[in-house]
């Protein structure tokens, strides 16, 4: 047997027990066994959908992972001052201990950092999608069915949206500096098909001001 065919025999096994199973374990295969679509009658997936779901996910948040970790080693080895403000950031928060979920909003840095290298190095360099339905882009008509094509890393690299947007610099995500448009950063592409993997803390919003005093206090 391929090791094709021994992924999607694997998924199905782990379907059919789940789908046995009927309880909600709040991971994404549930979600997925749970989930219906209200314009098609209610309609759950099938296993085959599932599987794909799951081997897509699976595939796309290994290397991903993997060659964005790389890219913020390789950037801190080559800036060491910003790698020492990591260590004293880890060490002031962990205190030595393995990092939970709920570490993360106080590693500001940490996130500004892998922030910077997925912008630098995104994984998904070059994406494309479909037009399901006529439009314009700018004065350019676009037909139904058109394919479009764009690369995150161009649009990451332009000065018009980035000041010196060749340098590694994890400090233009600080929220009190000016942040770049909504749609300049895209690791995660955009739209509805954007990646599961993004997070709406990427890049963190700025803290809201503090409500000025009333008149005459």
């Amino acid at each position: 047997m391929s090791a094709h065919a021994h992924a999607y025999v694997t998924c199905d096994l782990v379907i059919a027990e789940r789908r046995a199973d009927g309880t909600d374990h709040g991971d994404l295969l549930s979600a997925l066994v749970a989930a219906r679509d209200p314009q098609d009658g209610g309609r759950g997936m099938t296993d085959a959908e599932i599987s794909d779901t799951i081997l897509t996910v699976f595939l796309a948040g290994t290397e991903t992972t993997a060659g964005t970790l790389a890219w913020a080693l390789d950037l801190l080895a080559r800036h060491p001052e910003v790698e020492q403000r990591l260590h004293t950031e880890v060490d002031t928060v962990l205190r030595g201990n393995p990092a939970t979920h709920a570490d993360l909003p106080r590693l500001e840095l940490t996130e500004r950092i892998i922030n910077e290298t997925l912008r630098l190095y995104p994984q998904g360099w070059f994406l494309t999608r479909t037009v399901t339905h006529d439009t314009h882009l700018g004065r350019h008509p676009l037909p139904a069915g058109t394919s479009l094509a764009y690369s995150p890393y161009l649009i990451h690299h332009r000065p018009d949206l980035y000041t010196d947007p060749e340098t590694f610099d994890p400090d233009r995500w600080d929220p009190q500096r000016p942040q770049p448009p909504r749609n300049a950063f895209i690791p995660f592409a955009t739209g509805a098909r954007k990646c599961i993997g993004d997070s709406s803390r990427w890049p963190r919003p700025p803290s809201p001001s503090p409500p000025s005093p009333p008149a005459g206090a």
